[in-house]
């Protein structure tokens, strides 16, 4: 039995048989989700928080690669975030130049995306460190094989389109000398299309591509971390983080963050108040029932209480 408390919804599980890949939480996190989301929060605040506590900061920006629902959509809330699809809406090709959106971003998060973008990778991840701003920071989950070595599935793809033959699918490619290119030998992740497997990736080459695209830093997730249900085998995704430079919040997010701090102490004197009112009035009808104070009252004597409001 494996027991741990989710750190994107915030719920206990005990799990009889744990698995990393499918879902191990209601809310449909897995090993790789919570992964992500606990280097995201140690990332931005230094230490492991739920993804539902995390202090709503509508200055903090982000941006998600087709990104799982169950904390897409509290990100959303948190976050002045958006999730894009290369598919359908909103739309976002990160093989595509946007000039006016760069420096824009506080963090993009991928989890098993960058394997299903079409070829060359490189302009994609040059592509996200420019979206970044100069502290901002990617956050991937991505398979990395064990052999280390990475490997491009189509390397001469241009135009092509992945169609049905038969009882399969087939790739069309018309390469960049115009020659036809047939293939039947797809892997595909959960779907058709969007989600052919382009390549396979070893640690040592994916850290050198990131660093090769500008960022700093690498930071690889390798380490248990069974409270919270992040318990690795050789078939888990790798997670990380690659940072332009450390992470460090602009004047804007720390004045907000300053006001929910202020909002919450406020929240919980009233609490404290409420409770300490509350104790006060049991006291009183509590002593106001004694059979002593009743016959006193009988009497003309002792002390008369009212109960505040």
């Amino acid at each position: 039995m494996t027991s741990f408390l989710c750190n994107i919804c915030g719920a206990w599980n005990e799990v009889e048989v744990f698995q990393t890949e499918p879902a191990t939480c209601a809310c449909g996190s897995n090993v790789r989700l919570r992964a992500l989301i606990h280097l995201m929060s140690m990332e931005l605040f230094g230490q492991n928080l739920n993804l539902t506590d995390f202090p709503v900061l509508k200055a903090i920006r982000g941006l998600g690669m087709s990104d799982h629902q169950g904390y897409a959509r509290i990100l959303a809330e948190k976050f002045d975030y958006t999730n894009t699809y290369y598919d359908r809406e909103p739309r976002f090709d990160f093989t595509e130049e946007h000039p006016r959106l760069y420096r824009s971003y506080d963090f993009i998060l991928g989890a098993d995306v960058i394997e299903h973008i079409a070829p060359s990778i490189e302009r994609a991840l040059d592509e996200m460190c420019r979206l970044l701003k100069p502290y901002g920071f990617l956050g991937l989950t991505i398979y990395c094989h064990p052999s280390d070595q990475m490997k491009e599935h189509f390397p001469e793809l241009h135009e092509f389109r992945v169609v049905p033959l038969g009882s399969s699918d087939v790739l069309i490619n018309r390469r960049r000398d115009g020659t036809l290119e047939i293939r039947d030998d797809l892997i595909f992740h959960g779907g058709l299309g969007a989600t052919l497997e382009m390549r396979e990736f070893g640690v040592t080459e994916l850290k050198a591509k990131l660093l090769a695209a500008g960022f700093l830093d690498v930071h690889f997730l390798t380490a248990n971390i069974p409270e919270i249900g992040i318990l690795f085998d050789k078939d888990v995704s790798q997670p990380l983080i690659a940072r332009k430079e450390l992470y460090v919040m602009d004047r804007c997010v720390r004045s907000q963050l300053i006001d929910a701090w202020r909002a919450a102490l406020t929240q919980s004197q009233h609490a404290s108040d409420g409770a300490t009112n509350e104790a006060l009035v049991r006291q009183i009808q509590s002593a106001s029932e004694s059979r002593w104070l009743q016959l006193g009252r009988a009497l003309g004597v002792g002390p008369k209480f009212e109960i505040p409001k």
